[in-house]
């Protein structure tokens, strides 16, 4: 029987799906995404053009030179984003 001055004892469920990000890696994902979603619109904009107009096509050269500079980027940022994650050496 309980007096009413107990707490309920909660039991402590980890939940192994959870993922947690360090400053730096919350830091890299803010700077990054941005990043990450110009260079999707970029390339899908450079797909749709070229795909509805010849004149795009015949002029493809400079789109495809701001995609690849635009890519040293965002492969930099992705890399070290999962980075930290490879790095578990099978700790759960």
């Amino acid at each position: 029987m309980t007096t009413g001055n107990e707490e309920p004892k909660e039991d402590a469920v980890v939940d192994k799906n959870r993922v947690t990000l360090s400053g730096r890696e919350l830091i890299i994902l803010v700077v990054f995404t941005p990043v990450v979603f110009t260079w999707l619109f970029l390339a899908a904009r450079i797909i749709i053009s070229a795909t509805t107009s010849v004149a795009v096509l015949d002029s493809i050269e400079g789109l495809l030179t701001a995609l690849a500079v635009l890519t040293i980027p965002v492969s930099a940022g992705v890399s070290k984003l999962f980075e930290g994650w490879g790095n578990n050496d099978g700790k759960e």
